[in-house]
C-alpha cells in the first residue's frame, strides 16, 4: 500500500513540475518590457473588462468604484455560490435600517483562485424581499453617489501585513497575487466612517447582534474600527467541508504552478507578462475569470434576477422586446443599452422608467 502512494506522488509531483519545465524552455529568450508604465496601461487595459485595476505602488489588484459588479447589487446567494469561482472564504454580513432603507455591509477575507485577498462592501434596498426556487431573502442594490463611505482596511496573514487599501467606496477590495493563505490566518483591521451617529449607532446595533462584543470594535466620534478574524454569522454551506477543502486544494496547487513558473521575476507585471506571452489562454482565463464575470453573465437569467432588474415586464413582454426591438429603449435618464446576446438592460437598474422603443419608430 505504501509503495502504491508513492508512486501515486511521484506521478503527481511529475504532472506538476514536467510542464514547468517544458515551459520555461520555451520561454528561455523572453524579455519583460522594460517600460513600467507601458505594462502597467497594458494590464489595466486587460483588468478594465474584469472591473478591477492593479496598483505597483501596492502591489494589489482592486476593483474599480464604476465596474460592472456596481449594477450586480448582492444577496446571500452570491456568498452560496462564490465557491464555484475558485473562492474559499469568511464571509461576515453586517445587516442594519437606517435612513428608510435596508442596509448591507459586509466583511470577506480568504483565497479567492491564485490570490488572498480582503473586501468591504456597502449595498442597500427599499425593496421587499423576494421569494423564488431559486433564492428567498433580500437582494440589495447599489449605493448612490452620495452614500459612498470612507473606507480602510488592513490585510494581515499570521499578523504580518498583506496589504492596505484607503478610500471613498461602496466595494473597497484588494488582493495579493501568487500568495495561498488559509482563512484563519487572515485578520483585518477595518475603518468606517459614517456621515451621521444615528447611522454609526444602527451599524453597531447590527454588528452587536451577530455577536460582536466592545473588545472587537471601538468607536471615535462617528468612525467604527473593527477587528475582524473569525466570522461570527454562520458560513455557506458550500464554504465548509469536503467541497471548500478540494477547491483550496485546487488553489494551492495553482499558486504553487504560478509561482515555480515565474520564479525568475519579482515583478507582478513582469510574472504577467511573462505569463500572457507564453501561455495566452491560461492568461485570459486568469483576466476573465478575476471576480466572476462569466459566473454573473450566467446567474443573470435566473428568475430572481430578472425580477428585480426587468421588473415590471413579463416573460412575453421580454421576449417580444428581444425579437422586435432594435437594441434600445427610451428613459427619463437616457439611453439604456440593450444587449441581445446576454439577454440583459445594461445599467437595468433604472429600466423601471423605460418605455418600449418599437424599431417602426
Amino acid at each position: 500500500m505504501l509503495k502504491i502512494v508513492l508512486i501515486f506522488s511521484v506521478i503527481a509531483v511529475i504532472a506538476i513540475i514536467l510542464p514547468v519545465i517544458v515551459f520555461n524552455y520555451k520561454m528561455r529568450n523572453f524579455k519583460p518590457n522594460s517600460n513600467k508604465y507601458k505594462q502597467l496601461e497594458n494590464i489595466n487595459n486587460d483588468l478594465k473588462y474584469a472591473g478591477f485595476a492593479y496598483s505597483s505602488k501596492g502591489d494589489y489588484f482592486y476593483s474599480l468604484k464604476n465596474c460592472w459588479q456596481r449594477d450586480a447589487g448582492y444577496c446571500k446567494f452570491y456568498d452560496d455560490n462564490s465557491i464555484f469561482l475558485n473562492i474559499v472564504i469568511h464571509c461576515e454580513p453586517i445587516t442594519f435600517s437606517y435612513g428608510g432603507k435596508k442596509w448591507l455591509i459586509e466583511f470577506w477575507k480568504g483565497q479567492y483562485g491564485i490570490t488572498t485577498g480582503g473586501e468591504v462592501g456597502i449595498y442597500n434596498t427599499i425593496k421587499k424581499d423576494i421569494k423564488t426556487d431559486e433564492f428567498s431573502g433580500t437582494f440589495y442594490e447599489k449605493i448612490k453617489a452620495n452614500e459612498l463611505l470612507p473606507i480602510s482596511f488592513i490585510l494581515k496573514r499570521d499578523n504580518k501585513i498583506i496589504l492596505k487599501r484607503k478610500d471613498i467606496h461602496w466595494w473597497l477590495t484588494g488582493f495579493k497575487l501568487g500568495k495561498y493563505s488559509k482563512r484563519s490566518q487572515l485578520s483585518m483591521k477595518i475603518k468606517i466612517k459614517f456621515p451621521n451617529n444615528v447611522m454609526r449607532d444602527a451599524f453597531i446595533t447590527g454588528l452587536e447582534k451577530i455577536g460582536y462584543s466592545r473588545n472587537e470594535y471601538s468607536v471615535f466620534k462617528n468612525t467604527v474600527k473593527i477587528s475582524y478574524t473569525t466570522p461570527h454569522t454562520p458560513q455557506p454551506f458550500s464554504q465548509r467541508g469536503l467541497q471548500s477543502a478540494i477547491v483550496q486544494q485546487t488553489n494551492h496547487n495553482n499558486c504553487k504552478i504560478f509561482n515555480v513558473s515565474t520564479q525568475k521575476y519579482k515583478n507582478t507585471l513582469d510574472k504577467l507578462e511573462y505569463i500572457k506571452a507564453g501561455i495566452p489562454v491560461l492568461y485570459d482565463m486568469f483576466i476573465g475569470s478575476i471576480y466572476g464575470k462569466k459566473f454573473y453573465d450566467q446567474i443573470k437569467n435566473l428568475k430572481f434576477i430578472k425580477d428585480i432588474y426587468l421588473n415590471p415586464f413579463s416573460e412575453k413582454q421580454l421576449k417580444n422586446f428581444e425579437e422586435n426591438h432594435l437594441g434600445g429603449c427610451i428613459c427619463q435618464n437616457g439611453r439604456l443599452n440593450y444587449t441581445k446576446q446576454n439577454n440583459y438592460v445594461e445599467n437595468s437598474i433604472n429600466y423601471k422608467c423605460c418605455k418600449i422603443k418599437d424599431k417602426k419608430e
